[in-house]
């Protein structure tokens, strides 16, 4: 009777939509694994300085904050991210003309030659990812995980 009890009282806690919130951040932690075993291991790169490089790679001039809000990561990751790529020679900080107070970030030629080499590789794990799903069940989890994504940002 207890287990009958305890198994009717969990139920009634977890939601449809807590179950995929859930599956959301297991599924999102699985592909955050598997990119970084290919960037750590063969480039060198965390995810977090691979999503710099690969968002300046597609939008040059974006500042810290840009890259951070376009990410939805910790200000910290991103701020080591830079320091790193920065160090290392791949980014480039200048003086953000409209906001003395932050930089505008981009690519140094040797940073670009690294992304143009990763970028193969990058998009071809995405779409082993993404593999399984035809084109329409590609496109409507897209437009879910949009909505989700706008409405969450909205909810804060």
């Amino acid at each position: 009777m207890a287990n009958t009890v305890s198994q009717k009282s969990r139920s009634t806690v977890a939601s449809p939509s807590d179950d995929v919130l859930s599956e959301i951040h297991v599924l999102a932690n699985l592909i955050g694994q598997g990119f970084s075993g290919y960037l750590e291991g063969e480039h060198g790169l965390t995810v977090a300085e691979w999503r710099v490089m690969l968002t300046l790679g597609r939008h040059p001039g974006q500042t810290a904050a840009e890259i951070t809000a376009r990410w939805a990561m910790d200000k910290m990751a991103i701020s080591r991210a830079l320091q790193r790529l920065e160090e290392a020679g791949h980014i480039r900080r200048d003086r953000n003309p409209d906001d003395r107070r932050s930089y505008r970030l981009s690519l140094t030629e040797d940073g670009q030659m690294l992304h143009d080499r990763i970028l193969p590789g990058a998009t071809a794990r995405y779409r082993d990812f993404v593999g399984c799903l035809s084109e329409q069940e590609l496109a409507n989890l897209r437009d879910a995980l949009h909505k989700l994504i706008n409405h969450a940002s909205t909810a804060r």
